[in-house]
């Protein structure tokens, strides 16, 4: 056990004074890029490879004329067999007309793609949540393992620590609810899409999607902004609290930076 604990504090501290100083940088370098710049926002209206008001009114006009055509046929085909001397009548299957409310119906046969920017977004940002919540699992721990047993004297030691801990969990609540959105996000998009497919005529329907995907086009480059931020906290917050959470002093008076 002892071995794993040596373990961890080497982990945590080469998290605290390593790898959240760089992953903050790369965050800050991907926040001034243009891929979030929001000079990007044009391109996030996509357009949808979805039926339109056109495309059901042509649909209309080829099933009519389908069954025009199909009408001369039949009527030719009659006229010709009264012309040959036959009496017997033409008789046309119930399963070859079409129900009017059928030949109305325009279906949609396809598949309908996500945002690509968005979904590029996601993919670029995705690792550094998990990287976050991953870390803090560790630094949580590490705090945890610095506080020393309870008795008289190491008091205000260990508030440093419980205020260093609270403000890490606090922090990492904030994160998790960044993988919830992009969750939202999808289905929300999923039944807007499913409300252009069978109302293509209505327009509101097409513009909503488009506002979707630029709305969460900006909650990425939010996301981006505070996790830059979070690292850049919580790399500041144990560095200036780190000889206090590695050793609590009590014998002096100190304050929590």
């Amino acid at each position: 056990m002892d071995d794993y604990s040596t373990k961890i504090k080497i982990s945590a501290e080469h998290l605290i004074r390593k790898e959240f100083p760089e992953k903050a940088l790369e965050l800050d370098k991907l926040v001034s890029s243009p891929v979030l710049s929001f000079s990007e926002v044009s391109k996030i209206r996509t357009e949808f490879q979805l039926p339109t008001a056109d495309d059901i009114i042509a649909h209309l006009k080829n099933i009519k004329n389908t069954n025009s055509t199909d009408d001369y046929h039949n009527s030719t085909s009659v006229v010709n067999n009264n012309n040959s001397g036959s009496t017997k009548k033409h008789k046309i299957d119930s399963n070859d007309t079409m129900d009017s409310s059928e030949s109305s119906t325009y279906e949609f046969n396809g598949t309908v793609p996500s945002n690509r920017l968005i979904s590029i977004l996601e993919d670029k940002l995705r690792p550094y949540i998990l990287h976050f919540l991953d870390s803090v699992a560790i630094i949580k721990l590490w705090i945890q393992l610095m506080i020393p047993k309870v008795e008289d004297g190491n008091n205000f030691g260990v508030s440093i620590q419980e205020d260093s801990l609270a403000e890490v969990r606090t922090i990492e609540t904030e994160v998790t609810q960044y993988i919830d959105l992009t969750c939202k996000y999808l289905i929300s998009r999923g039944e807007l899409i499913k409300k252009v497919v069978k109302y293509p005529h209505v327009e509101d329907y097409r513009r909503s999607v488009q506002s979707l995907d630029e709305k969460q086009f900006v909650s990425l480059r939010f996301i981006a902004l505070e996790l830059r931020n979070h690292y850049t906290s919580v790399h500041d917050l144990l560095m200036k609290n780190l000889e206090k959470i590695k050793t609590p002093r009590t014998n002096q008076i100190h304050s929590l930076y």
